[in-house]
């Protein structure tokens, strides 16, 4: 069994005697007062959330608008676009380069163990 705790019981003594000096006014004021703060908040954050994302949506926005005619500018070096017959020596190229190197690779037989 528990002991009895001399603290719990002076703390309720204490509040049993307060609470009697309380007139009735004093009384409906707190029971409203704690009623309002055991109330439900209502969320609020959602309306923030869409403000925010239009404005990271715009800077987003005007940021490609910004640099991307900047990458596509006809006058520089860079942003050219390569002609047919220039791709497709790049894919043979590549494509060489490739069948080079499977052709150096060690090539495992079917019916001899290496």
């Amino acid at each position: 069994m528990s002991r009895p705790d001399p603290t719990l019981d002076r703390a309720r003594d204490l509040f049993a005697r307060a609470s009697e000096r309380l007139d009735q006014g004093m009384v409906f004021r707190l029971r409203r007062a704690r009623e309002a703060a055991l109330r439900p908040v209502p969320a609020r954050h959602g309306r923030l959330l869409w403000p925010a994302g239009a404005v990271a949506a715009s800077v987003m926005a005007l940021g490609l608008a910004w640099w991307l005619p900047a990458r596509l500018d006809p006058g520089s070096p860079v942003a050219g676009t390569l002609a047919s017959d220039e791709v497709e020596a790049l894919v043979m190229a590549e494509d060489a380069e490739l069948y080079a190197w499977l052709a150096e690779a060690p090539v495992a037989s079917r019916g001899e163990p290496q």
